[in-house]
């Protein structure tokens, strides 16, 4: 990690945090034991997307019914989109 940081010019106040993020989930796979994987990391950052991209539609789309703001919501989010 810290070769990381120093190439990157910036220190992580949360370096276990930083291991998390990216530790594939196949590495507590292939050790056959237990290991933080960026799973969850990834379930927070889905959500928070959406809250985000749901405040932009809401707000930028005052008339459009809740359906086709779903719709474009979920196609905005996909992984096709992303």
């Amino acid at each position: 990690m810290e070769a990381l940081e120093q190439r990157l010019g910036y220190e992580f106040r949360n370096p276990g945090l930083l291991k998390e993020a990216l530790t594939h989930p196949s590495l507590g796979h292939e050790k056959q034991r237990y290991h933080e994987d960026n799973q969850r990391l990834e379930f927070l950052g889905d959500a928070v997307l959406q809250l985000v991209i749901t405040e932009y539609l809401y707000a930028h789309f005052p008339r459009e019914q809740e359906g086709p703001l779903t719709k474009l919501r979920a196609r905005l989010v996909s992984r096709e989109a992303l």
